[in-house]
């Protein structure tokens, strides 16, 4: 076996699941990094005296979960752990996120609150950090959401898409991560107030986001996203007063 991992002893019921669970600490401990191979279902079976189709399953097991890549034959035949970036990581984790937002007192401004930390810290690193194709995956939804005849699940798609790519043109890993867990929300957020938006006013705040990205300046970008942060502010605040409440849970949205 590789490094230093220790197998412990399995117990007669779901030896396949106490084994991806062995496995998964030992990745998340660094026994294998990301993009090296795991031992062949045959060590597995040897090293936990199990057979082959046991392993095998607690192999499927962690792949099923996007931990793990397989490629056949060959040299570089076998099983690896996966190198995911932030799209894996939301379509893997992004029911259990979804799910544990619903399941706590988590409301709409809390989600809103974060954002606006998160995103302010993206636009000012995204200024100063930008590549052209990141100006480029930025400008394009801008772009293309002056079509004011596409629906409004098209236009909610630009914009997620538009927030999505300062926050990569950050390029700050653990930044996108946890913006990423905020984006995975706000669909769910949006149907609270998204009606009342006026979407050429959130166009052109998205296009003075862009040109202070595009020209390198940090403080601009920042003032660009307050101005497009405190009219969703200022809109959600209307329409949690025609509702008579301070604000929703996100267990409330349906």
């Amino acid at each position: 076996m590789d490094r230093a991992f220790t197998p412990q002893a399995l117990t007669r019921k779901d030896a396949s699941g106490q084994i991806a669970k062995q496995l998964r600490s030992a990745i998340a401990d660094g026994v294998w990094g990301p993009g090296e191979r795991l031992p062949t279902e045959m060590d597995l079976a040897e090293t936990f005296d199990v057979s082959r189709n046991t392993a095998r399953e607690a192999l499927k097991l962690l792949s099923a979960t996007g931990l793990l890549t397989s490629s056949r034959g060959g040299v570089g035949g076998g099983t690896y752990v996966a190198v995911p970036d932030s799209d894996e990581i939301a379509e893997v984790l992004g029911d259990a996120i979804r799910l544990w937002f619903r399941a706590g007192d988590v409301t709409v401004h809390d989600v809103d609150e974060a954002r606006r930390v998160l995103e302010e810290f993206s636009v000012a690193m995204a200024a100063e950090r930008h590549t052209d194709t990141d100006l480029d995956a930025i400008h394009g939804p801008v772009l293309a959401a002056h079509d004011f005849e596409m629906g409004i699940e098209d236009w909610l798609d630009l914009d997620l898409e538009f927030h999505t790519a300062i926050t990569r043109a950050a390029h700050n890993p653990i930044l996108e991560l946890a913006m990423t867990s905020v984006h995975l929300i706000r669909p769910v957020t949006n149907r609270v107030f998204v009606d009342r938006l006026d979407r050429r006013t959130v166009m052109e705040q998205h296009e003075a986001m862009y040109q202070a990205i595009a020209g390198g300046d940090p403080d601009q970008a920042r003032a660009a996203f307050a101005t497009h942060i405190d009219y969703l502010d200022r809109v959600r605040q209307d329409v949690l007063r025609d509702l008579d409440t301070d604000d929703v849970r996100i267990s409330d949205i349906r």
